[in-house]
């Protein structure tokens, strides 16, 4: 029994997310349904910020990387990678942190 050519896995998308003083750059942020996609959130700020969209890490598929309740804590300098598959939709997304999301840190994840 011969075996067949393998069949390569399609590449997956990158996304550089970038959280600053009150803002996610790029926003809103636009993703492929269906698509695979590594999200590598990265907090260049000088302090904590939250990354927060619980909806939208439900309905994905999550292939590596842990998201507990939807959200990601990243202190100043640190940064988080995640590869999953979104599902279409829009989904919101913003910083929990006492006054961020007022000052401007809150935006949308849409899926084509």
């Amino acid at each position: 029994m011969a075996a067949g050519p393998a069949i390569a896995a399609a590449p997956t998308a990158r996304v550089n997310i970038v959280l600053t003083s009150h803002r996610f750059t790029p926003s809103p942020i636009h993703l492929s349904g269906g698509v695979p996609v590594r999200l590598t959130i990265a907090n260049q700020s000088g302090e904590t910020h939250d990354f927060y969209a619980p909806e939208f890490f439900h309905w994905s598929k999550i292939q590596r990387g842990k998201v507990p309740g939807g959200q990601l804590r990243l202190r100043s300098g640190e940064r988080a990678i995640v590869t999953l598959t979104p599902r279409r939709g829009s989904y919101k997304l913003k910083c929990t942190r006492f006054g961020h999301a007022f000052l401007g840190m809150s935006t949308m994840i849409i899926v084509h």
